[in-house]
């Protein structure tokens, strides 16, 4: 078997007091994102890696454990096993931003606020941009809130995210996308701890489906306007029963 490129040609110079693992965390992520390691590539294995970087297995360990939780490698056992190269996708951007948003504690009116300034634009371009399977998802999503509703379900997150995920994703912009993931899966946090609520979830099943009405009618004006209506009534309603209710942001 033909040896594998070192991934370390020349020393690396670690800056102090930080952890040498950064320091080899940062120099894989830099090769991935200048196209040097490829997705699926395997890497040396962990003896190897220590050797070339001249640190210990530990600290080669500690490093391809950070990677892995940031979405830079994949780390599989047994038969065949080793640490191969990954790209991250939108799930661990979203989740990378929603972490550091919860460790600074950001505020539901924080959220709220974000959302506000972002997702009815996001509506607008929808309204622009939508292909029919955008339009299919949205629909669908709409109909299973509705049909669960009266089953008496009223616990409606997973067909809002449904909904929202879809719509962001027919305004064609990656970046918005995986940014009002994070405020969403923040604020749904919050949110899930008021559930049930029947009249959050009449609201919601009636909201969607004008905003979906108004994206197919491709009115970007309308459904900018809804958008903000819907998220202005959530914003005031969760902030005022969590005052009543003493309920907390979990983070």
């Amino acid at each position: 078997m033909a040896q594998a490129e070192p991934l370390v040609r020349t020393p690396v110079e670690l800056p102090r007091p930080a952890r040498a693992s950064d320091a080899v965390v940062r120099h894989i992520k830099e090769m991935v994102l200048r196209g040097e390691l490829r997705s699926g590539q395997r890497l040396p294995s962990e003896k190897e890696l220590a050797r070339q970087f001249g640190l210990s297995r530990v600290t080669i360990r500690d490093a391809l454990r950070v990677l892995e939780s940031e979405g830079f490698v994949r780390i599989r056992v047994g038969a065949g096993g080793g640490v191969f190269v990954s790209v991250p996708g939108p799930r661990h951007v979203t989740e990378s931003l929603a972490n550091l948003l919860r460790v600074n504690r950001a505020s539901l009116r924080a959220l709220a606020e974000a959302r506000l300034l972002l997702e009815p634009e996001v509506a607008a371009l929808a309204a622009q941009r939508a292909r029919p399977r955008d339009l299919e998802a949205m629909r669908a999503a709409v109909e299973e809130a509705r049909v669960g509703r009266q089953r008496g379900d009223p616990y409606f997150i997973p067909h809002s995210v449904g909904f929202h995920t879809a719509l962001a994703e027919a305004s064609g912009n990656p970046v918005l996308v995986a940014a009002l993931a994070s405020f969403r899966a923040l604020f749904h946090e919050v949110l899930a701890r008021l559930l049930p609520d029947d009249a959050m979830a009449a609201r919601a099943v009636e909201d969607h489906q004008a905003i979906l009405d108004a994206v197919r009618a491709r009115d970007p004006e309308r459904a900018r306007s809804l958008m903000r209506e819907h998220l202005v009534y959530f914003a005031e309603r969760v902030e005022r029963l969590s005052r009543r209710r003493r309920v907390t942001s979990p983070w």
